[in-house]
């Protein structure tokens, strides 16, 4: 994983909250990922203007006292969505 390519989401996944759950889906495909808040968080970042770099260092402003913990999650949930097709690197 590149982490200075920008990640850009698959047209027409959407994110939505069931009582205490995230979940990323496609209305007309059999893939989803339910995701914690972290996950909801990253996936919002991921507006094809950001890197993987960029959104460690944007949580990493937001979460100082985690900083340790954000880019193993960081590229663990970017990972997990590309692993899906819900996410891509750009060329």
């Amino acid at each position: 994983m590149d982490p200075e390519k920008k990640i850009v989401l698959a047209p027409g996944y959407l994110l939505e909250r069931i009582a205490d759950e995230v979940v990323v889906y496609h209305p007309t495909r059999t893939t989803s990922l339910y995701l914690n808040e972290t996950g909801a968080l990253i996936w919002g970042l991921c507006d094809g203007n950001r890197s993987t770099a960029d959104i460690i260092g944007i949580l990493s402003e937001l979460y100082p006292d985690s900083s340790e913990q954000i880019a193993a999650q960081v590229e663990d949930m970017i990972r997990r969505l590309a692993e899906n097709s819900i996410a891509a690197f750009e060329d």
